[in-house]
């Protein structure tokens, strides 16, 4: 019999919490590091594995090298497609995670991203309480997997860094 110890926790993250150059021009700054470190680490020390989602943004146009654009400039018929392709990838993938047994403890997207917020992302008319246009669609498509979606505000990490724990937590035995 084969001793198999890995992890059958699973988290999935934006891909730019992991790879910053995925992120829009003039949008990464010195304290983003100590804004994620807690998360990744946390994961890290409880041996959680960890599964970056497709940038929708960056995969669009095919090119990393591109200015911060706002929900108004991504919400189009072309690039809704898009992300519904991206999300149904990632919902295929949590239905292999699921189906092997394995548990996906929660999804963490980025607030303020046109894409990737869970909560509350800035328009031309204010803060707006609604999840970005990837995250909406790949809602849709886990829901009914009860599937914790956590957004990260990198200015105010401890909200979604507690939320996260807790999750741990209640989840993993000790």
């Amino acid at each position: 019999m084969i001793n198999d110890n890995r992890s059958k926790y699973f988290v999935f993250v934006p891909f730019c919490l992991l790879s910053q150059a995925y992120q829009a021009q003039g949008l990464v700054k010195y304290e983003w590091i100590s804004s994620i470190k807690p998360f990744v680490q946390l994961l890290l020390d409880n041996n959680i594995n960890i599964i970056q989602m497709p940038c929708a943004e960056s995969s669009f146009n095919n090119n990393l090298i591109r200015k911060p654009m706002g929900l108004s400039k991504y919400n189009n018929k072309e690039f809704n497609d898009h992300c519904e392709k991206l999300a149904t990838q990632v919902a295929d993938e949590i239905k292999n995670i699921l189906s092997s047994n394995y548990k996906v403890i929660a999804i963490l997207g980025i607030e303020q991203s046109p894409s990737c917020c869970v909560n509350y992302i800035y328009t031309n008319h204010g803060n707006e309480n609604r999840k970005g246009l990837f995250i909406e669609k790949l809602y849709e498509k886990t829901k009914h997997y009860n599937i914790p979606i956590i957004g990260i505000n990198r200015k105010y990490i401890n909200k979604s860094l507690n939320q996260l724990k807790n999750i741990i937590e209640s989840i993993i035995e000790f």
